[in-house]
This record gives structure tokens, C-alpha cells and sequence, in this order.
């Protein structure tokens, strides 16, 4: 399995979503993204987003990681 990381501090609703979601299409079942995002929509999109799909919200902002959210692909 594979991790990939989106950058997405800086930028604000929906493009931290929509670059997930892109990713998210192209990566296999099972591999993760780290998405870091400042965008304060996200801490309401990202989990909304993974219950719509399916997708496992692995980590979400904390104080250790405070923009840091972790995706998993649903399997098939």
C-alpha cells in the first residue's frame, strides 16, 4: 500500500475537497492520502466525504498535526 500527500494549506472550500477527490480516483484501493488543509470547511467536508464514498478516515486534525487529515481507499 501506498501513502500520497496533498499540500492544500493555503487554498479554501472546494479545492481542498476537489483535490482529494481527484486523487482519490486515481490511487488503488487501500493506499491513503495525507491531505493538509487550513481551509476550516475541511474539518466538515473531508469526514462528510468519506461517509458519502465509503472512504476510511484514518486521522483527522489534532494538536500534534493541526491541518493533517488521512484517507484510505475503500476497497472494491
Amino acid at each position: 500500500m501506498s501513502t500520497y500527500q496533498l499540500d492544500a494549506r493555503t487554498l479554501r472550500c472546494p479545492e481542498p475537497l476537489m483535490l482529494l477527490k481527484a486523487k482519490m480516483r486515481t490511487i488503488a484501493p487501500g493506499d491513503t492520502v495525507e491531505l493538509l488543509s487550513d481551509d476550516p470547511v475541511s474539518a466538515r467536508d473531508v469526514p462528510a466525504y468519506c461517509q458519502f464514498i465509503g472512504h476510511i478516515l484514518i486521522a483527522t486534525p489534532s494538536s500534534e498535526h493541526p491541518h493533517r487529515y488521512v484517507v484510505q481507499k475503500k476497497s472494491s
